[in-house]
């Protein structure tokens, strides 16, 4: 009887704490929507007009719909890297470096490795997922063995994987007559649409949110789950009851690595069918507001995703229509997290008008 009424009182709390959290990332949108509205006044052009074209290029017709679904996928699986790497208290900034590998390797595998397409599509997308993880195991090494500042060395990789995969994009890949792109993969190894043409929507939506699926299992279902979260909870803790907190970091950082190796071998199987040059709309950076304003939780990263891929795909009307730059998208994806940094302030004022409860 006691157990219960312990348990009564502490599921409220958990509730409560999730809706302030819910709350939280709520005001720091807001609040970043209404800054980028006034940046959009100072330079002449009408706020209201400007998210009007927004919303109306992200959800106006069904194609639009699709288009911002498709726009999701990257996102939604750059934010799982991150938030599957905080929660063991590593702050994957690589992303994008990882990304860019991991679709640089699937162009590579869809063009130099033709088989039936029940094989095709598995084995481009591991290949992916192995790129991926390869290019996070250098910063994971160098944390362990020589304790270098994950955050730094993630980084420094964006830009050495970006220029390998430029080299390689307009060098020993390059397709002839093509600009700036690889040859195409085999049509086996491209993803199937889900709706008739000119819809855009593919597998790839399905294998993102399978993946968010699997990322909430592995966090709250596994003990290699429970282990990562006690290390991102208490370092000291875990390491006192026999964690070996090093082991859980490295093992975290590779399967970020994974998910997003996995995000740039979806761009290319589902959207492009190669590799162009400069493809990547900062989808590895733009994963970073996706996690933190979804508390690193899978599911809600779901949502964060979409909400930030339908501001990407409606950009392009914004700018079209209004003449607002579509730039202003990753300007209030920045106010996002600036606005987030200020969790404490905008805490202390919600419990102070709750009378400081």
């Amino acid at each position: 009887m006691g157990q219960q009424v312990k348990t009564g009182k502490q599921m409220p709390a958990k509730f409560r704490e999730v809706g302030l959290n819910f709350l939280i990332s709520l005001i720091a949108l807001v609040l970043a929507i209404i800054t980028g509205g006034i940046i959009i006044w100072l330079f002449g052009n009408n706020p209201i007009e400007a998210y009007k074209a927004l919303i109306q290029g992200a959800f106006g017709t069904p194609m639009a719909f699709t288009q911002s679904l498709t726009k999701s996928v990257p996102l939604l699986l750059t934010g799982l890297a991150v938030a599957l790497a905080y929660k063991c208290t590593v702050f994957n900034i690589g992303a994008e470096g990882q990304l860019l590998v991991g679709a640089i390797a699937a162009g590579i595998a869809g063009t130099l490795f033709p088989m039936p397409g029940i094989l095709n599509i598995p084995f481009v997308l591991i290949v992916s997922m192995l790129a991926g993880m390869v290019w996070a195991f250098f910063p994971a090494l160098l944390k362990q063995k020589a304790n270098v500042n994950v955050v730094i060395s993630t980084i420094m990789f964006n830009y050495v994987g970006q220029y390998l995969v430029q080299y390689l994009i307009l060098g020993p890949f390059k397709a002839e007559g093509a600009a700036s792109a690889t040859r195409p993969i085999q049509a086996t190894a491209m993803l199937p649409k889900l709706l008739p043409s000119p819809y855009v929507l593919n597998l790839g939506i399905v294998i993102a949110l399978t993946a968010a699926v699997v990322v909430y299992f592995l966090l709250n279902r596994t003990s290699l789950g429970y282990e990562m979260c006690a290390v991102g909870l208490n370092k000291n803790a875990s390491l006192t009851n026999g964690i070996n907190v090093e082991r859980n970091m490295f093992l975290a950082l590779l399967m970020s690595g994974a998910l997003a190796g996995l995000a740039g071998g979806i761009e290319v199987t589902g959207t492009m069918g190669k590799v162009i040059n400069g493809f990547s709309a900062n989808y590895g950076f733009s994963g970073i507001p996706v996690a933190l304003m979804a508390r690193n939780n899978p599911f809600a990263i779901i949502f964060t995703a979409l909400l930030m891929g339908s501001m990407r795909s409606g950009s392009l009307m914004m700018q079209s229509s209004v003449g607002v730059s579509k730039n202003m998208v990753d300007i209030i994806q920045g106010l996002v997290i600036v606005f987030l940094c200020a969790e404490n302030v905008i805490r202390y004022y919600i419990k102070k008008g709750r009378g400081g409860k």
